[in-house]
């Protein structure tokens, strides 16, 4: 049996890259690792040292590529991708981006909740190509370390 550790990146296909490099650098703060051509953007949260990025160094936690055509208008009711989520420090984090959001005319599917099977705060977006995207935090009490285990 294959046994992952972690899950390594996501890529999602787009229309527009710069549209998207727009919504996902400036609005959710991630950052660009390495552009190829008008084609493709790697970029991540961050994590990496100064000057580590460029082409050998494209360390990534999402990916845009960009395709012609757009999603179909009953994509949600088809096999695929249903959605990404993003992990928010505090359950505050995430009633505060809903208004951050919402202020800068980002449609909102789903306003902050609470999900019952483990008790995230939620808010559901969709980017500028209605990718959806969850932005999501733990409401749990000593979450992560009493929680997850120290070593995978």
């Amino acid at each position: 049996m294959i046994k992952p550790i972690d899950v390594a990146h996501l890529n999602l296909n787009v229309t527009d890259l710069e549209r998207s490099i727009k919504f996902y650098t400036e609005l959710l703060g991630f950052r660009v690792a390495l552009r190829y051509e008008d084609a493709v953007v790697w970029l991540n949260f961050g994590q990496y040292r100064k000057g580590v990025e460029g082409l050998g160094h494209g360390f990534h936690d999402l990916a845009l590529f960009k395709v012609p055509n757009p999603l179909p208008e009953d994509y949600r009711k088809r096999a695929g991708m249903n959605h990404i989520a993003l992990r928010l420090r505090t359950p505050e984090e995430v009633d505060q981006a809903a208004e951050y959001l919402k202020s800068k005319g980002v449609t909102i599917l789903k306003c902050p909740l609470t999900h019952k099977e483990d008790r995230d705060r939620y808010l559901y977006i969709e980017d500028p190509d209605r990718n959806v995207v969850e932005l999501v935090a733990s409401t749990l009490e000593g979450w992560p370390e009493k929680y997850v285990k120290s070593e995978k």
